[in-house]
Parts: C-alpha cells; sequence; structure tokens
C-alpha cells in the first residue's frame, strides 16, 4: 500500500502506527520512505509530534517549490545577462575551463558555429577632447547596441559583451549555413551602421572586425585581434573600418600569453603532485604549438627548453632535503643539449611529456608519503588518548594541520570520518573489557573515554548490534 501511495502522491507524508514491534517491519517501512513508526500503546504527545513534524516538512518541501519556481523566473528573466557575463569571463580568461563553458553554452541555449567578433569603439571621447560623463557614456553604448542589433539581426544571431575600455564586442553567427560573400554583408552593415550613428547620436565609431571563430573558447584570440586592429586607428583615422587581415602589413608582435598561461599551469600541476592536470595541460600546450607558424623555429625550442629547465628546478627542489640523493647540476646542459638535437615537435613534445610525468610522479608519491605520515601520528595520538575527552582540534594540533584538513584525510584514507574511527576504536576496546567480569558497565565506559552510561550503551548497540549487557553474556 505504502508503495502505491508513495507512486499516486509522491509528496505525501506517511506515518505508521501499529502493534507489530518485529524490526524487519520498521526497516521496511523506512526504506519505503515512511517519516515516522510508533507503536502501541501511544500517547496523544505522540501521535501530536509526528503529526506535527510531518506539516512542517510538506510546508518545507512547498516553499522550496515555489522557491525554485520563483528562481527559474529570474534564471530565464536574466539570461541575458548571463550569456553576456559568461562570454565577458571567456572574453578575458576569467573562466578557462573548457568543460564548464560548453555546459554553460548549452544551459543558456547559446548556438555555436562560424562567427566573427567586432569590436565598436566610440570615438567621442578623443574627438572632442572632453571626457565623456557616465551617463553620456552608457546612453551612446545603448544607442550602439540597439542599432546594432537592429541593422544585423536579418542575416545575424547578434550576442553583445560591454567592455569598459575598449567599447562594446559584438558576436556574429551567420542565420544560415556557409553564407557566401560574408565579409561583404558584414562591410555593408558596418558602413551602414556609422552611418546611422553619426546621424543620429552626433558621434562616430571605430570597428574593428576579426577573423573567422569557429569555437568560443578562441574569443580571447579573437579579441585580441580586435584590439591589435584597433591600434591602427592611429594611421587609418577615427570613424574606419579595420579587418584584422588587413593590418598584417604592419609591425605584428606575436601575443603569445596564452601559451605563457599554459605553461604557468602546467608547473603548478606539477608543483601540487597532480596528475590529471598536468596531463590536461600538456595536451593544451601541444595543441596551442601546432597553430605556431613553423618558422617560429627557435621561439619554439626556447619556450621547451625554459619549461623543461623550469620542471627540472621543482626536481631539484623535491630532492634537496634527502640525504641518499645527489644532484646532478649537469643535467641541465644534457637536457639543452637534447632539445637541440631535436629535429621535429613529435621530439620535444616527448620530451616535454617525459619530464612532467617524471616529476609530478616525484612529487604525488611525495606528497601521499607526507599524508600517510601524517595520518600516522594521528592514529597514534588518537590510540593513545581513546580513554581521554579527545577531540578533533586536538589531534588537529598534535599533526599541525587544520581540523579541515585532517578530517577529510580521515574520510579519505581510512573510509570513516574521525567520529566513527574513534567510536569503532572504543567500542573494540569495550569489547576486551567486557569479557572481564571485574568491570561494572559504567566502569568500561569510563576507561574507554565515555562517562556517560547511558550514552555508552547506545553507542555500544549502535556499533556492535547488542547492549554491553547482551554482549557479555554472550
Amino acid at each position: 500500500m505504502i508503495k502505491q501511495i508513495k507512486e499516486d502522491v509522491p509528496d505525501s507524508k506517511i506515518i505508521i502506527l501499529t502493534g507489530h514491534r518485529d524490526f524487519d517491519f520498521v526497516h521496511e517501512a523506512l526504506k519505503l520512505g515512511v517519516i515516522d513508526f510508533l507503536l502501541k500503546p501511544s500517547r496523544i504527545e505522540e501521535l501530536t509530534s509526528a503529526i506535527s513534524r510531518a506539516v512542517k516538512e510538506l510546508n518545507f518541501q512547498n516553499q522550496r517549490s515555489a522557491e525554485l519556481d520563483k528562481l527559474s523566473q529570474m534564471f530565464v528573466q536574466n539570461i541575458s545577462v548571463l550569456r553576456e557575463k559568461l562570454l565577458y569571463d571567456i572574453i578575458h580568461e576569467i573562466n578557462t575551463n573548457h568543460e564548464e563553458i560548453k555546459e554553460k553554452l548549452e544551459l543558456f541555449e547559446m548556438k555555436q558555429g562560424e562567427y566573427r567578433m567586432l569590436l565598436v569603439q566610440n570615438d567621442a571621447e578623443e574627438s572632442d577632447g572632453n571626457e565623456l560623463s557616465q551617463y553620456d557614456r552608457h546612453l551612446y553604448q545603448f544607442g550602439i547596441i540597439n542599432t546594432f542589433i537592429e541593422i544585423f539581426a536579418d542575416k545575424f544571431e547578434v550576442l553583445h559583451v560591454t567592455l569598459d575600455t575598449v567599447g562594446i564586442a559584438f558576436i556574429v553567427l551567420p542565420l544560415e549555413d556557409a553564407e557566401e560573400g560574408l565579409t561583404e554583408i558584414i562591410n555593408k552593415k558596418c558602413t551602414y551602421l556609422q552611418e546611422i550613428i553619426k546621424n543620429c547620436f552626433g558621434f562616430t565609431v571605430t570597428i574593428a572586425i576579426s577573423s573567422k571563430g569557429s569555437d568560443y573558447t578562441e574569443l580571447p584570440q579573437k579579441f585580441n585581434e580586435c584590439r591589435a586592429a584597433l591600434e591602427h586607428k592611429f594611421y587609418l583615422g577615427n570613424n574606419s573600418i579595420i579587418y584584422h587581415s588587413d593590418v598584417n602589413t604592419f609591425f605584428k608582435y606575436d601575443d603569445h600569453s596564452m601559451l605563457e598561461k599554459l605553461q604557468k599551469a602546467l608547473l603548478e600541476g606539477i608543483k601540487s603532485g597532480n596528475e590529471t592536470a598536468v596531463e590536461d595541460r600538456l595536451k593544451d600546450i601541444f595543441s596551442y604549438i601546432r597553430n605556431i607558424d613553423p618558422s617560429r623555429k627557435e621561439f619554439i625550442k626556447n619556450f621547451y627548453w625554459n619549461t623543461i629547465t623550469s620542471i627540472n628546478n621543482i626536481r631539484i627542489s623535491l630532492i634537496t632535503g634527502e640525504d641518499d640523493k645527489k644532484i646532478d647540476y649537469t643535467e641541465l646542459s644534457g637536457l639543452y643539449s637534447l632539445i637541440e638535437k631535436c629535429t621535429n615537435m613529435d621530439e620535444m613534445n616527448t620530451l616535454l611529456e617525459e619530464s612532467a610525468r617524471s616529476v609530478v610522479t616525484k612529487v604525488n608519491n611525495y606528497n601521499n608519503k607526507s599524508i600517510k605520515l601524517i595520518l600516522r601520528k594521528a592514529v597514534e595520538y588518537i590510540h593513545e588518548h581513546y580513554h581521554e575527552q579527545i577531540t578533533l582540534n586536538e589531534v588537529a594540533e598534535h599533526t599541525f594541520v587544520s581540523t579541515y584538513y585532517i578530517s577529510r584525510m580521515f574520510k579519505k584514507e581510512m573510509g570513516k570520518n574521525f567520529v566513527d574511527y574513534l567510536n569503532e576504536l572504543r567500542m573494540e576496546k569495550a569489547r576486551e573489557l567486557l569479557k572481564d567480569v571485574r568491570y561494572k558497565t559504567y566502569e568500561v565506559a569510563e576507561k574507554v573515554g565515555i562517562p556517560d552510561a547511558h550514552y555508552f550503551s547506545r553507542l555500544f548497540k549502535k556499533y556492535v548490534g547488542m547492549t554491553p549487557t547482551e554482549y557479555r553474556e554472550q
């Protein structure tokens, strides 16, 4: 009957009132989701308490349901803001987690495909020599955004991001696949946008246009392309349309800041002994380097040399304190020689991969050894003081780590928390003491660090499955 009720009325609260005392009934009822199991004869206070608890739970569920509906409505109302925030974080590399980005793109129902970034910069401040007020700046941005969307919406899906220092970034995705004459269409619409803004608002805008992109994780690169293009407004003047491809004839600084960030993330992963993170960063680095112009051979070799040197320095730091190991500083020249002898990218990748894996494994082993040492000290302390009123804080102080750290370590390494481990040890010692009939139950309780005999009996039954008296008789 309970099963059927739960299927037909899932939110119902069921209370059992029965004369059957068999534990199997209780176990089965609780397993099916019954909130209370009352044995006859029952006092009116017990019934009232059980029903009151059921009512409170139902009220809480209703409030929670209403709150979730409210949150859902707020989510729908603010989805455009959430989309803009996500794009802002991607562009400025605040969020670099590809999996998380992918999940949020799906959650916010953001279409992916071939796109271009257009960076629109207001020329007003530069042209009149006066800084705009906050009100005017926001008013102009609002006008640019609305005008841009109105002009581009017939051919493109448009996403926009307001940027504090360089104006507004627009991401335009063609509504039809493989749109022919895409560049010409964008150019015409940009020209029309400039005319409308100049005639309606009285100021001009310069527009920078990136190369084609296919994945939103490329947005930082597209943003840098647009910024580089805007730098050439100095030569081309205000109210210009500047394509990234048009500035190739100018001096070009290769910005590999993303590669530097990947290198830093790789080294951090090695230092922390995180083998999974190291594997992921190696893949990212190899993927990035494949897209670098092969003619930049010396730059690539220099990157590998610096990275492997840094990895080797971590290895040296790791073995400095070990008496049975000696540091061979000649290895650095040997590594450089190996890099010089590499004839292709695969050989350099293998060298970096082997260095990174070797050192991260050493760090991981060192950390595990340290964890086991700390845990061993904690366990030894518990075994020495289990008969006292010891706390997790005392164990943490003894091992020189935080209570949170030692608690997490117990759960991960021992498969149980500190309290369960301490109680199991106490019950194990109690079982030994209960075999000696000279000790009363309350004396056994005190000897294992539990001065309350009633609490000791309940705890003993919980961990052993029977009362101390039943155990002793058995």
